[in-house]
């Protein structure tokens, strides 16, 4: 490798850790707790995985869950980037390998939603593994499998699915029973998730205050592997529809999105 390209190299590399997206593999790495309510009037912290901000992505103040600001998330037919129809904000650095993690936000369905197909309002997607050669192109690259953890809204109910391959969609499964929901109404998610790449792994989830993942016997935590690799997850929410072309353009309404250590520290 000549002088300029080992130069080139090195600052490719250290662009990557500047930007966060090149995870440690080390176990039991601190995280950053994050609080994106949007009382600041703005998205500012998250990443973005939307064709247009100003269209898909607006701040409301109403419905607010708490405080005075909510985000007013919309997908429309023709919102297609990065392999899929989509409109998500991203929270990198949040899903390290062997880390204990609690995750939680609000959401409430327009009353004019339309839809009855599948749409993930959040998901746990797969990072590449830089050990073995995989990259960030230079932004994520679909795996060809859904992603380890999604909840999924479907003709009015909820499905909290998990994914047992990163390179097929035939492995997907349900965790627990489906959860019907309604229309205008705010729904407060909290899941608690211990990162790993065996069956240590588990996942517990509540919607307002009260468990979806099914009693084991002692709690309701449910042991399954949730990583792919040691490079780990990160979390996304929103609208991903895949390659499946929405009808009607859609909006859910996003308020309260917390990481944290504890359940009240990100519970609404």
């Amino acid at each position: 490798m000549n002088t300029f390209l080992r130069v080139l190299y090195t600052i490719s590399t250290l662009f990557f850790f500047a930007c966060g997206k090149v995870p440690t593999t080390e176990p039991n790495q601190p995280f950053i707790p994050f609080i994106g309510d949007f009382e600041n009037g703005t998205i500012s912290g998250f990443h973005y995985l939307v064709v247009d901000t100003t269209k898909n992505t607006q701040i409301v103040t109403y419905p607010a869950r708490k405080g005075k600001y909510a985000l007013k998330n919309t997908l429309k037919p023709e919102d297609y980037i990065y392999n899929g129809y989509r409109t998500e904000l991203v929270i990198y650095n949040c899903a390290k390998y062997k880390s204990d993690v609690f995750y939680g936000f609000s959401f409430w369905v327009d009353t004019n939603y339309q839809d009855t197909s599948y749409n993930l309002i959040c998901q746990w997607q797969d990072l590449p593994y830089y050990i073995q050669g995989e990259v960030w192109e230079p932004s994520p690259k679909l795996q060809g499998s859904p992603p380890p953890i999604a909840l999924i809204y479907v003709n009015e109910t909820l499905e909290l699915k998990m994914n047992d391959s990163p390179s097929t969609n035939t492995k997907t499964f349900l965790v627990g029973k489906p959860l019907t929901t309604e229309k205008g109404k705010w729904y407060d998610l909290v899941a608690h998730i211990y990162w790993n790449e065996d069956n240590t792994a588990y996942q517990e989830v509540w919607i307002n205050g009260k468990p979806i993942t099914p009693f084991n016997g002692v709690d309701h935590k449910y042991y399954h592997r949730n990583l792919f690799n040691r490079a780990g997850n990160y979390f996304k929410f929103g609208q991903y529809r895949g390659k499946e072309k929405s009808e009607h353009t859609n909006s859910i309404y996003f308020d309260e999105v917390k990481i944290g250590s504890t359940y009240n520290e990100v519970a609404p």
